[in-house]
């Protein structure tokens, strides 16, 4: 039974090909070079040979509503019946928001696929686990009990205790950053660094600047975001409770928490005081492989 998946982000497509849990001839495309998926995914199907589908899931980074779903930072349109007639077979079109997809893999990640931040302090009052992606786009997603729990946390507004941590540093520029995607994305660390220099510069570029003789400004704006996520993920833990870890994804959070911005994340995270203990108690991991959504799509149709 081969099973096509797919992980369409704000920047970047992935589409494979799943067969008995495997994700196989995987192949990565810039969304920016086509006009729809529908063209990305005709383009991979045209490079296949004698293969038919009996089904195929499209994990998307948006909202999701029964056979229809939009990115959220492209205005790309997808729509199950029109993608099921370009894939030769019979099978239906699932589509699934990318961090349900996530959710989904989380059972299946190996060792080698995380990374952790955080070991935590191993007494977990519960098993709920959390991934939250701050890629192109910002949005979280609950594990319970083998019950994946999406959402679209990205569109709502910034708490206001992480709010003023921005007022503190920007003054009425903080009003730039109403939502929590405003902040919490590679685009949005390419604001925070226009608000702060004046300076245009995109989010690969300034966690680069930041090495050991790295750029000051860049390595203030770096500290600065990592400051923000943090005071942000505690707010997750109060909403979330996740006892079981907290599983960061996407390419802003591997290169901002990969750099050593990452103690002032850790800083802001666990904030000596009230909540110290409840904080420290988490673990806190970073999933390193940008194939795992294909994983958690390839799982979602087999749990169906």
């Amino acid at each position: 039974m081969t099973v096509l998946v797919a992980d369409v982000g704000g920047t970047n497509t992935r589409i494979g090909l799943a067969d008995g849990g495997a994700v196989t001839r995987i192949s990565r495309y810039e969304n920016d070079v086509y006009p729809s998926f529908d063209a990305v995914l005709t383009e991979y199907v045209s490079q296949l040979e004698d293969v038919s589908f009996s089904g195929a899931v499209i994990a998307v980074a948006g909202p999701v509503t029964s056979d229809r779903a939009s990115l959220t930072n492209r205005n790309w349109r997808f729509d199950s019946g029109r993608l099921a007639a370009l894939l030769p077979g019979t099978g239906k079109v699932h589509l699934l928001n990318d961090l349900a997809a996530l959710g989904h893999a989380l059972p299946d990640l190996a060792e080698q696929q995380i990374a952790t931040l955080l070991a935590g302090s191993g007494q977990q009052i519960n098993t709920q686990q959390l991934v939250v992606g701050v890629g192109t786009g910002f949005n979280v997603c609950l594990l319970r009990d083998g019950v994946v729990m999406a959402a679209e946390l990205g569109h709502a507004s910034l708490p206001s205790n992480v709010q003023a941590v921005l007022v503190a540093s920007l003054g009425r520029r903080a009003e730039m950053f109403p939502t929590n995607e405003a902040i919490l994305s590679g685009r949005g660390l390419s604001r925070l660094h226009k608000a702060m220099t004046d300076t245009d510069m995109d989010g690969p570029s300034i966690i680069s600047a930041t090495g050991v003789n790295g750029c000051d400004v860049a390595t203030e704006t770096v500290s600065l975001f990592a400051r923000v996520l943090g005071c942000f993920t505690r707010e997750l833990v109060f909403q979330y409770l996740p006892m079981g870890g907290i599983y960061f994804a996407g390419g802003a959070a591997r290169g901002l928490l990969g750099s050593n911005a990452r103690h002032d994340f850790a800083a802001a995270f666990l904030q000596e005081g009230a909540f110290y203990e409840q904080m420290a108690q988490i673990p806190v991991h970073m999933i390193s492989d940008d194939q795992a959504a294909l994983t958690g799509a390839a799982r979602y149709l087999g749990g169906r």
